[in-house]
This record gives structure tokens, C-alpha cells and sequence, in this order.
């Protein structure tokens, strides 16, 4: 029988059974005040881990098209981070602000053509694959159990088993994102340059 990757519910479920409370059967309609907080906390935990950017989560080269009428670039609601390359953009400072470019360069939203750029957005849970899964799990069932409880003998995960998990999701992210030092750095379009190592190591 093959086993399928897990779910949010499970992952709640992992989750209340780390203070000893009983498994749910969905994550809709009326839920146990413990079993919203679990689901808030996974929400949390979630966020703050695709905010670091991973290859499952981070796009290369968008094109941003500008609106030719209002002379702005709105983005979608589930962006995190938005990085330009200066050297496809020298005349401007692009940032997101809200939920629209803005050039902090010349102080304007309005901007002069479309905007190449790498984006990370927030993916929804059944996209992340099972290393994400599990680390965010042991990670936001630790800090639930801290929250609620705050003993460090009732603890069922340890730093360890959180540590663990997040160097399993590493070694997986390393392999996929097929990093090397000769084309490593999608921002730059000479091959003899090197990926910065800070980019991809400092978790």
C-alpha cells in the first residue's frame, strides 16, 4: 500500500497529540479552541518558513507586466519576497510595498516598463514537498507545546528532532535547487561566476 504524503489535518493532529489532546476530523467549521490554535500555530510556522525562500517556493526571472494605464505593477497575495537584479534595473530601486512595486530610487509607484524579477511566494500546503511538511510540523508542534504548556519534560519533540528535520529538508532543498559554482547564481548571466554561498547556507 503506498503512503501518501501528509496532510494539514494530520500535521494538527500530530499536534494535539504533543499535549495529549484528542485527534480532529477536519479543519473547517467548529473546532476545539486547542485544535484553532494548533491550526494557527502550523499557519505561523508556515509563513516563516517559505519566508526564507526554497527552490519549491522561489521563481527566477518573472516578468512583472506593468499596467499601461495606471503606470504600476500590482503583485498577487501570495508573494513573501521580491528581489530585482540591479543590473537588469540600474536606474531604479524596486521594492514591494503592499501589494504594488514601488521605486524607492525616485519615490514612485510609477514605473518606466516591466520589472524582471525573482519572487517568493507562499505556496499552499498539499505543494510543499514532505521534508517541508515534516520540519514545519516538529517545528510548530514544539513551539504549540511551549505556548499551551511551556514544560520542557512534556515535550514529545526535542531541538534534535527539530534540527534533524530541518537538515533533512536542507539536503533535499540543495539537491533539487542543483547549485554549483560555475552557474549557481540566477542573477548572473556569466557562467564563470560563483553562487553566493550566504544564499544558500545561512538557514
Amino acid at each position: 500500500m503506498a503512503v501518501a504524503a501528509s496532510t494539514e489535518l494530520e500535521c494538527v493532529n500530530i499536534m494535539l497529540a504533543a499535549i495529549g489532546e484528542a485527534p480532529i476530523n477536519k479543519l473547517t467549521g467548529l473546532l476545539p479552541v486547542d485544535a484553532r490554535t494548533a491550526q494557527s500555530t502550523l499557519l505561523e510556522v508556515n509563513r516563516s518558513v517559505q519566508s526564507e525562500g526554497w527552490s519549491f517556493n522561489m521563481e527566477f526571472n518573472v516578468v512583472l507586466t506593468r499596467d499601461a494605464i495606471t503606470q504600476q505593477i500590482t503583485i498577487s497575495n501570495n508573494v513573501l519576497k521580491i528581489d530585482t537584479n540591479v543590473y537588469d534595473h540600474p536606474t531604479t530601486d524596486i521594492i514591494q510595498r503592499g501589494l504594488k512595486l514601488y521605486d524607492r530610487k525616485n519615490n514612485t509607484f510609477l514605473l518606466d516598463g516591466d520589472v524582471t524579477c525573482h519572487i517568493t511566494y507562499f505556496r499552499d500546503f498539499v505543494e510543499l514537498p514532505e521534508p517541508a511538511r515534516y520540519y514545519m510540523t516538529i517545528k510548530a508542534a514544539r513551539l504549540f507545546v511551549d505556548r499551551l504548556i511551556g514544560d520542557d519534560g512534556l515535550r514529545t519533540y526535542t531541538a534534535q528532532d527539530e534540527a534533524r528535520a530541518r537538515a533533512i529538508l536542507m539536503e533535499t532543498d540543495l539537491s533539487n535547487a542543483d547549485h554549483n559554482v560555475l552557474t549557481g547564481d540566477p542573477n548572473l548571466n556569466n557562467p564563470i561566476n560563483t553562487f553566493t554561498p550566504a544564499d544558500v547556507l545561512n538557514r
